[in-house]
């Protein structure tokens, strides 16, 4: 009997101690590779891998000497040693996480109201008729409205246009229709030539309508056409919990040169939206209600508290040059 006891105390003292050095006893091997391979530089994958360095220190548990990352032209190879496998799924969203934040200048639906009437109108002429299938726009003949049977514009009951960039609400599975409409040279003639279209990322939380996605008027002020501030001018960043714990805001604080833009843009832009665009998608659309002059500022997207971490690494780390991909992968366990 006395054997037998000593013989279960060693076997469970050899799992306890087992168990303990399980998650710190692998090596995570990983091939990381662009996204798509046009015009990538050796110089390119050295700025991406420095960014994956950055991302990786910054995240708890990862020590500097237990992570190694080799760089040729055409892939990254990472090793992290002492492994926590729990912690694997979080290493590769920290690899691959593409977060290109963009602040916007906007229309106002105001603005822009009449051009959807034109185009809604030409595509009558044009007979085009769309298929109308749970799209949640109630009380539009599609024969007549061809771009109002999918696209709800966003104005009061006697028609006067809602005060917003967000100038319309579609159903998920009619976004892509309206696009389509919105690029027929046609219509897309009728529109002012420095506007381009957004649709939010999350559905449209009000009115008795669900699962409506909005879509938003962006205003293109610049000659590349590329958005007057992003997140390149981010210096830090926090996830902060507002009045409730669901309500997670991401702090951000911007270089000096950030701010100066912001407080131009936010200056000639009061009593208009902002649109804060993430990966191209509208998380937000504030209203500017005064000159911005500080270099904080906020940003809402109903985020979950594990998103906005992830996005806050990102913010603090530096943008990627590219997307990234993860080729291959292996876990090994260490001798």
């Amino acid at each position: 009997m006395k054997t037998y006891f000593l013989i279960v105390v060693i076997i469970s003292l050899a799992f306890s101690f087992g168990g303990c050095s399980m998650k710190d006893n692998f090596e995570y091997k990983a091939i990381i590779v662009p996204e798509s391979k046009n015009s990538v530089t050796l110089n390119d994958m050295n700025s991406a891998a420095e960014i994956i360095s950055k991302r990786l220190k910054n995240s708890p548990g990862i020590q500097n000497e237990d992570m190694k990352l080799d760089v040729t032209e055409n892939q990254i190879s990472l090793t992290l040693s002492k492994t926590d496998t729990s912690k694997i799924l979080s290493v590769k969203k920290i690899i691959t996480g593409y977060a290109r934040l963009e602040f916007w200048e906007t229309y106002e639906n105001s603005e822009i109201t009449g051009y959807l009437t034109k185009a809604n109108n030409l595509l009558r002429e044009m007979k085009v008729v769309p298929e109308v299938k749970d799209s949640g726009i109630q009380d539009l003949s599609a024969s007549q409205n061809p771009l109002f049977g999918v696209l709800r514009p966003m104005v009061t009951e006697k028609g006067d246009p809602l005060p917003s960039c967000l100038i319309g609400l579609a159903s998920e599975t009619d976004t892509a229709k309206v696009d389509r409409y919105l690029q027929i040279p046609q219509v897309k003639d009728l529109f002012p030539r420095d506007i381009k279209f957004l649709w939010s990322h999350n559905p449209y939380k009000y009115g008795p309508a669900q699962g409506l996605y909005e879509l938003h008027a962006i205003k293109v002020t610049s000659k590349d056409g590329k958005a007057p501030l992003d997140g390149s001018v981010i210096s830090s960043a926090r996830a902060v919990t507002g009045k409730s714990s669901s309500d997670i805001k991401i702090d951000l604080t911007m270089t000096a040169e950030g701010s100066i833009k912001w407080a131009r843009i936010t200056r000639e832009n009061i009593k208009r939206c902002i649109a804060v665009v993430l990966n191209g998608y509208v998380r937000s659309y504030p209203r500017v209600q005064a000159e911005i002059t500080g270099r904080n500022t906020e940003i809402t997207g109903n985020f979950t508290k594990e998103e906005a971490n992830d996005l806050v690494n990102i913010f603090k780390s530096g943008e990627l040059p590219f997307e990234l991909k993860i080729e291959k992968e292996q876990i090994i366990k260490s001798q």
